[in-house]
């Protein structure tokens, strides 16, 4: 459940309060942020809800639940990469100088976080030998 509201909503919509904060501070069209949060979306959608199946070895589901489960839990890092990047991109391509500095630097800082804290640490716990031994014991 937790892995399913973790892709399915938390990082969707991170994803659209980055893109909204994006609009206000950079003056990019609209339509150019909404192909990136599209694209974001997709891979997020994707290889969170079949990444699911690396969580499946602990429920007695068939053996290649594992290995496709971990194969796509290993992409879910992209999706946070493609943020990071969209944001540089959006605030390097901006028509107008911003004066609140920190929401912009807010904005580069929430993609680059969760790249490091969701995308890595995820998904070096997402490996098959490192999660037998950490699942469900970490604080």
């Amino acid at each position: 459940v937790v892995h399913l509201w973790v892709e399915g909503v938390w990082e969707l919509i991170m994803a659209a309060i980055l893109a909204f904060v994006l609009i206000k501070v950079t003056g990019v069209d609209r339509e150019v942020i909404e192909k990136w949060l599209y694209v974001i979306i997709t891979l997020a959608l994707v290889t969170g809800l079949i990444g699911t199946g690396h969580h499946y070895f602990w429920i007695g589901t068939p053996g290649y639940w594992q290995w496709l489960g971990s194969v796509f839990s290993a992409l879910e890092p992209i999706p946070f990469f493609a943020m990071t990047v969209f944001a540089f991109n959006m605030v390097n391509r901006r028509r107008r100088e911003h004066p609140n500095k920190a929401a912009v630097l807010w904005a580069l800082g929430t993609g680059v976080m969760a790249f490091l804290g969701a995308g890595v640490w995820g998904f070096l716990h997402t490996l098959a030998p490192v999660n037998y031994y950490t699942h469900g014991s970490q604080i």
